[in-house]
């Protein structure tokens, strides 16, 4: 009785381990060759062949997916399945014929590898005389086999025969679809090679599988279309994989293409870097031409000031040059309004471009074209625009400050000193009073949000001794020095 005990126990374990071993096979080498090595030790005390064969066959396929594959062909050779039943002689050829298959592929080039492919197809046809007819391994193995002979059509009609199995689980449906997107690309169908082997991958991931090729083939079919981006990304998350599975060959396959990815992208990123250095230059030349604009355009605005003034002086008392002034004045005004515009938009142009081309040198660490853009240049300039803007305007309005607290208690008038800078308020009803109304023209001009300028309007005219529906309009009453009354 307490042997029939410690057998039970035994079969048991062996039942666990082998569970384990099958959740680890393609995910970690190191813990599945733990299970597949205590299951053989339990196999070989309870005497089972059947057992022993089997943890000897997982053994082997540990030493076959880490590319051990002299070890795997060690311990297949010393497996005796003369007297198995049929399901472990399947799974014996089945695994030969892989073991072949790899090895081949390991050495392809070389003239043997001839040798190991045959092998692999007599070890094929030795397992398929074992499988269920219209099976699921079945098909997969006589894909396999049609593969190995290049026959791709109809390895890949197969395969897809395998791929509408009901109840296929995603490690087999990964591996049906890698095969179906090797061949494809091999014959030069690149687009359906892509979408067979990302499906493979996203198999490989649902079934936590890290020894596989798809990601592998899919990287190099990337590279091949030059979407060098994507393959490096791919290529490193496949060596990832493989030093975590410890799969040795797999990890020299994708060292073997790595360095070539790597330089093509290292190469793109110094075409890249070379453009934006090109770019850099270009908008700084463009920042020179229009301060170069900027200059010519206030000289030509300081000659027609002058020239106007002349033409004042000279024709005063003549009714038909006080028509003319009125024009210019109005031409003038609307001149200022544009001038004062175009360059708020030439500012924010500006900012906007030295922000862009900060962000993306700053990622490079190029200081050298950074020290050409500082945020201070900006200030200075829209602290300048307003100041020419206040000057220009007072010289327009100049009782524009004394009509304008005409309108407010005493308590409550603007004192500003000869010279000084207008006051936020003072500034949005001066542009008020040159025709601008809207608070998100305003906003934009004096670098403010619409809600701060419709908080200053309200505020200002609570404030007023009229109406707030009649506040605008007295301020467009305002004269300017040439419409004064003489």
């Amino acid at each position: 009785m307490e042997k029939i005990g410690f057998a039970s126990k035994d079969a048991e374990k062996l039942n666990v381990y082998n569970s384990l071993f099958d959740e680890y096979k393609s995910y970690k080498y190191d813990s599945a060759f733990v299970y597949a090595k205590k299951t053989l030790d339990i196999a070989n005390r309870i005497s089972d062949e059947n057992s022993i064969i089997l943890a000897k066959r997982n053994i082997a396929f540990c030493y076959l997916s880490s590319g051990l594959f002299k070890e795997a062909s060690d311990i297949m050779d010393s497996i005796d399945i003369r007297e198995a039943p049929p399901e472990v002689k399947e799974n014996y050829y089945s695994l030969m014929a892989r073991l072949y298959y790899d090895m081949a592929d390991y050495s392809y080039g070389v003239s043997f590898s001839t040798d190991y492919i045959k092998k692999g197809l007599q070890y094929c046809d030795s397992a398929i005389t074992y499988l269920p007819v219209e099976s699921p391994d079945m098909w997969g193995t006589v894909g396999l086999k049609r593969m190995q002979q290049r026959n791709f059509p109809a390895a890949i009609d197969a395969f897809q025969t395998l791929l509408h199995s009901p109840q296929l689980d995603d490690h087999t449906y990964a591996i049906a679809t890698s095969s179906i997107g090797y061949m494809y690309w091999d014959m030069k169908d690149i687009d359906r090679g892509i979408y067979y082997l990302s499906q493979a991958s996203i198999g490989d991931i649902k079934s936590a599988t890290k020894e596989g090729v798809a990601l592998l083939n899919l990287a190099s079919v990337l590279y091949g279309t030059g979407d060098v981006g994507r393959a490096n990304k791919y290529i490193r998350i496949a060596m990832e994989d493989a030093n975590f599975y410890n799969a040795r060959h797999r990890k020299m396959q994708i060292s073997a293409i790595l360095p070539i990815i790597e330089k093509e992208r290292i190469e793109m990123v110094e075409k890249q870097r070379n453009s934006l250095v090109v770019f850099a230059v270009t908008v700084s030349l463009l920042f020179v031409l229009l301060l170069i604009a900027t200059i010519i355009i206030y000289k030509q605005v300081k000659r027609l000031r002058m020239a106007r003034h002349t033409i004042q002086s000279q024709n005063k008392n003549l009714k038909s040059a006080n028509i003319k002034l009125l024009e210019a004045n109005e031409i003038k005004d609307e001149y200022i309004v544009q001038s004062l515009y175009g360059k708020s938009e030439y500012i924010d142009r500006i900012e906007n471009l030295y922000r862009t081309i900060n962000r993306k040198i700053t990622a490079r660490q190029y200081d050298d074209i950074k020290s050409y853009l500082k945020e201070s240049d900006l200030k200075k300039e829209r602290e300048n625009m307003y100041s020419s803007f206040d000057q220009t305007f007072l010289r327009l309005f100049p009782d524009f400050i004394e009509e304008y607290n005409r309108l407010f208690k005493a308590e409550d008038i603007i004192v500003i000193d000869s010279g000084k800078e207008l006051t936020p308020e003072l500034r949005i009803f001066a542009l008020i009073r040159l025709g601008i109304n809207e608070s998100e023209r305003i906003a934009k001009f004096l670098d403010y949000s619409v809600n701060t300028i419709n908080t200053y309007k309200t505020k200002v005219k609570n404030k007023s001794i009229i109406p707030n529906e009649q506040f605008e309009q007295k301020i467009m009453e305002i004269k300017t020095v040439r419409t004064t009354p003489q």
